[in-house]
């Protein structure tokens, strides 16, 4: 049977109006690769001024230190804790610490007194706590995350990344070696202490701008990376129970090496 006139006019249009929406369709596919255009405009140097203004007002998180390599007087490669930053520091967690030998010991910081269990029973007293590892330092102003942050010099974009779940902007730069050592807790270069270091930082591109990463590049081959979540969840620390110790010479307790 023959198609009437009408008809085919209406197949044709139809014809006509799908490979128009198909070419509309063709168009819009293009913008797959403007995320990677709008990451190449951050502005590095804006986004670590926001950073540095939020860590100085960082409450309390949850972190964690790791290395990879040898960093020279560094007794810990590895801790996990829940810091408490304000009103006053107090911490709690696991280290993993060389005392010879490699031990996992739980710490206590608390009233300005570092409390581990490197024996593997009773607390011991170990001072302000340097010899293990220095939690008041970490969100210090003077020379801690927030000092590192506003004395890293050329920072630029290098990408976006996601870590535990968080979206960050990964930032590269350098900071002198004097400025890294006390998230360190030990003099981690051997070239001088106005020796530039690479200095990488993962922060939140939103939102409070938190720091989620940081890491540094002290000596060659060695990396130290401190990654923080949780902030501003309460943080409970109590003294724990301490074994009797006779205190070292000038009243001070124990060091790592038991003097």
């Amino acid at each position: 049977m023959k198609s009437s006139r009408p008809t085919v006019i209406a197949a044709a249009a139809a014809l006509a109006l799908t490979v128009t929406l198909t070419g509309c369709s063709d168009k819009g596919g293009g913008t797959g690769s403007e995320p990677s255009a709008a990451a190449s405009a951050v502005d590095a140097a804006g986004l670590v001024t926001s950073a540095t203004d939020a860590s100085k007002n960082v409450a309390s998180a949850h972190f964690e230190l790791a290395t990879t390599g040898t960093i020279p007087d560094l007794p810990v490669t590895k801790v996990s804790g829940d810091l408490q930053n304000k009103p006053s520091v107090a911490a709690k967690g696991t280290a993993r610490v060389n005392v010879g030998s490699t031990v996992e010991a739980k710490f206590v910081f608390i009233d300005g007194r570092m409390y581990a269990d490197l024996t593997g029973g009773a607390y011991t007293d170990y001072g302000q706590g340097d010899s293990i590892y220095d939690v008041t330092a970490l969100f210090d102003p003077a020379k801690g995350i927030p000092n590192i942050l506003a004395k890293l010099k050329n920072p630029r974009s290098a990408g976006s990344e996601t870590i535990d779940g968080q979206k960050t902007e990964k930032i590269t730069g350098t900071v002198p070696a004097s400025d890294i050592a006390a998230i360190s807790g030990s003099r981690v270069t051997t070239g001088g202490a106005n020796t530039e270091v690479g200095t990488t930082v993962w922060i939140q591109p939103s939102g409070d701008h938190q720091v989620v990463r940081i890491s540094v590049i002290p000596v060659q081959d060695a990396t130290l990376a401190l990654t923080f979540s949780k902030w501003g969840e309460k943080v409970t620390v109590t003294k724990p129970d301490v074994a009797p110790a006779a205190p070292a010479q000038g009243g001070e307790q124990k060091s790592l090496d038991g003097n």
